[in-house]
């Protein structure tokens, strides 16, 4: 957790000087300086005063200082979940991020296996992606069917009804993406 650099990012931000907020909470610019940089962790009363000086509520501050920017995983750390009862295996890409806007997974689907997408209120602004990986679904989008080959995509409203289903004989595996949650 690298409370300094954030407290450091809320002040530039708010364009105070390091010598303007020391001297509004009453520590020395040598002290906060120290603080931003990581070289010490402030006290619990000095991180309380810097916040309540920044106008940031103490719990939205640990959240942000938490949340990753980016997250990298290996083919072979990746997380999966499977059904085998209804030939479904997911493949989560970039899970572990929290608070995030875009889920993506890697889907394999066996012959005849099915897949429900989880449909959002219509006064959410997001979108879906759906790309063939290989193999062929069928994709109904509210009540239109569309057969995805290995290439092609679709993308939609995330309010959109949408069942992927496999009736090849063979297995098929495309990437799904987009507003989350994506899986029903």
């Amino acid at each position: 957790m690298d409370i300094g650099s954030y407290l450091k990012k809320i002040r530039i931000h708010k364009e105070y000087t390091i010598t303007e907020v020391a001297h509004r909470i009453d520590i020395s610019a040598s002290l906060l300086s120290q603080i931003e940089n990581g070289k010490i962790t402030p006290s619990l009363q000095t991180l309380e005063e810097l916040l309540r000086f920044y106008a940031v509520n103490f719990s939205d501050f640990f959240r942000q200082v938490e949340q990753k920017k980016y997250i990298f995983i290996k083919k072979n750390d990746a997380e999966s979940l499977t059904s085998t009862a209804h030939g479904v295996r997911l493949t989560l890409l970039a899970s572990k991020l929290q608070n995030n806007s875009l889920e993506s997974f890697v889907v394999d689907l066996d012959p005849g296996a099915r897949l429900e997408l989880a449909r959002l209120d219509e006064d959410v602004n997001g979108e879906r992606l759906i790309y063939g990986i290989y193999g062929i679904v069928e994709t109904v989008l509210d009540e239109e069917v569309f057969t995805v080959n290995e290439g092609d995509s679709i993308n939609f409203k995330s309010y959109v009804t949408c069942s992927i289903g496999n009736k090849s004989p063979y297995e098929a595996k495309l990437l799904v993406s987009g507003m989350p949650p994506l899986v029903i």
